[in-house]
């Protein structure tokens, strides 16, 4: 356990990066199932940036050591050597996706996106969202860890990268106030399918990167000590996924909940201009239920995170 909270940075990295990465898989399930108006299309754009600010916050945890002890100068050059601990890869793929995403925000906060270049594009960072967390996985695979060195670690991520993006993606819909429109179209089902595959790849993953420490853990005590109380993690995981996807499934129930209900929580969330005209009395507010959703994923990730650095053998 002590490893995992001396490499907490990288902790935060790898549960941020692809969750706020992830988002865009559930934007181009939205406008793939969705045929927004234009005015929702303006206001989900405003808030994509919600998933580039948690993924430039991931970025800066990675490199925070760095700034710390070196200052920018040392930020820079490690940038460029692999400072993510991890190798030049993962730095060339993470600048390679935020330029790809910032360019998709910025043309279409402009508007110049008809709505199939706009699917195309979305298609084309949330599927470049899985490849950056292929790409965060395989130096991990390719360790000498022998609990890491396997295509599971990479799989994993990028179970967790739908586990977690595909809610925040909702949340970024939600936000801009077209769940309403999105309720009669196949974004429902397609987004919480989408999410049940990569809880279930993360959780494959996770689970057997614990049953291999366990088969090594009679040859080294340290093995046999992180398993033991790694299983109280992997169960915090679990939960958070299940609230996550249980959130999910109520947000996408009309008779549960409304796009933008008359509650506090709603109000204080979201600016007047970006509320829908659709205010049932009695409803709960689709968004403060999304954002509990998210924590309890955010929360899932993160002990998955942990589980991983405690099972280094």
């Amino acid at each position: 356990m002590n490893l995992a909270f001396l490499q907490l940075p990288m902790v935060l990295f790898t549960t941020l990066a692809p969750m706020a990465s992830g988002a865009f898989i559930g934007l181009a399930i939205a406008f793939l199932t969705t045929r927004f108006s234009s005015e929702r299309l303006e206001r989900i754009d405003r808030w994509t940036l919600l998933p580039l600010g948690i993924f430039a916050v991931g970025f800066v945890a990675a490199l925070w050591p760095s700034l710390v002890s070196q200052g920018m100068s040392g930020v820079l050059r490690d940038f460029g050597i692999g400072g993510l601990a991890m190798g030049p890869a993962v730095s060339l793929a993470g600048l390679a996706f935020a330029s790809l995403a910032v360019v998709y925000w910025i043309i279409a906060l402009t508007g110049n996106l008809d709505y199939r270049a706009r699917s195309v594009f979305a298609t084309a960072v949330g599927a470049g969202a899985l490849v950056l967390s292929f790409a965060i996985g395989m130096p991990f695979a390719g360790s000498a860890a022998l609990s890491w060195g396997s295509l599971l670690a990479a799989i994993g991520l990028m179970g967790l990268c739908a586990a977690g993006g595909v809610p925040l993606g909702v949340l970024v819909v939600a936000l801009g106030g077209g769940l309403a429109e999105a309720r009669g179209t196949r974004f429902a089902s397609a987004s919480v399918i989408a999410a049940f595959i990569g809880v279930v790849a993360a959780i494959f993953g996770i689970a057997s990167q614990m049953l291999y420490a366990q088969s090594v853990a009679t040859v080294l005590a340290s093995g046999a000590e992180a398993v033991s109380g790694s299983w109280v993690y992997l169960a915090i995981s679990i939960v958070g996924f299940v609230v996550m996807l249980a959130c999910l499934r109520t947000t996408f129930s009309p008779d549960r909940t409304a796009s933008l209900g008359r509650t506090a929580g709603a109000a204080a969330a979201v600016p007047v201009r970006d509320r829908g005209g659709v205010r049932p009395v009695g409803a709960r507010s689709a968004v403060p239920l999304l954002v509990g959703g998210n924590v309890a994923v955010l929360a899932a990730i993160f002990a998955a995170r942990l589980v991983f650095y405690v099972l280094l053998v």
